[in-house]
């Protein structure tokens, strides 16, 4: 898990199957992170990357806003 503050990271044991920590950090697999950094650096457009995703343009902002503010963690497949 990549950016998680130990305090966030202590409590994920107690919370199997969590989409967000707190409320704030956002769940993001490799594949997704991927995919987001693509449209983040203009290299692929929010509809495509939406549709190969499987998830709508909302659901993608929100983890573009997660990236930006370092406020997610990767998890496996």
């Amino acid at each position: 898990m990549d950016n998680v503050p130990e305090s966030k990271l202590a409590n994920l044991h107690k919370m199997p199957g969590i989409k967000t920590v707190s409320g704030d950090y956002m769940e993001i697999t490799r594949t997704q992170y991927n995919a987001i950094k693509l449209v983040m650096e203009g290299k692929q457009g929010k509809t495509r990357t939406s549709q190969e995703l499987k998830h709508s343009n909302a659901w993608l902002d929100n983890r573009i806003r997660a990236i930006d503010e370092n406020k997610y963690y990767i998890t496996e497949e």
